[in-house]
Formats: C-alpha cells, structure tokens, sequence
C-alpha cells in the first residue's frame, strides 16, 4: 500500500474515519483509501479492504456552515452506483440543493 497524501488520523475505536474538505480533499484519515467528489455535493469514499462495509454501520456529519439560514442537510448512501463493495456514497445538501460541503465519515 502506497503512503497517503495527507496525515493519518488517531481514531482507535473506528475501522475508518475521515475529514473531508467541501472539494474532496481529505484533511486526515484512518482506513479510508480515496475520496472522489463526483459533483456538486456528491462524493464516493473507498474504505481499505478489510472492512466490510455490508456489516458496517457508515456515519457522516457535516462540519460548519456559512449560512444557517438554509437547513443543511447529509445522506450516506451505502450502495454506492460503483461495483465496489468498499466504496459508499455522500451528498451534502444545503436547502433543496447539491453543495459541496466540509464533512466527517466514521466506520465503526
């Protein structure tokens, strides 16, 4: 396995955990391989691959918001559109609309 381009997390009671950044970048992480932004607001996170995500719980929450104004909202999506069974789903939503978004991922 290559070494990642950003630092390693400290996250002892998690398979995976990650920071992700509103354009995909990940800030630091733990068990989490690659994180893609698809498009606006929709992002694909790849786990390493001693986790099984079929018998994983995946959480995500959002990380601050400029506009509290605008109900702001996160969806994890476990079956992912790709054929990878490490891989799940994030949309960010801000109102009824896609925004990229600072977020956090946790596996268990």
């Amino acid at each position: 396995m290559s070494t990642p381009s950003y630092p390693l997390a400290n996250a002892p009671y998690a398979q995976a955990a990650a920071v992700i950044n509103g354009d995909g970048t990940v800030v630091r992480a733990q068990g989490v391989v690659k994180v893609r932004r698809i498009a606006d607001g929709s992002y694909s996170v790849e786990v390493s691959k001693d986790i099984d995500l079929d018998k994983a719980v995946p959480l995500a929450s959002l990380i601050g918001r400029v506009d509290s104004s605008v109900p702001a909202q996160i969806y994890i999506n476990p079956h992912e559109t790709s054929d990878d069974p490490h891989t799940f789903g994030v949309t960010t939503y801000a109102g009824a609309a896609r925004v990229d978004s600072p977020f956090i991922v946790i596996v268990p």
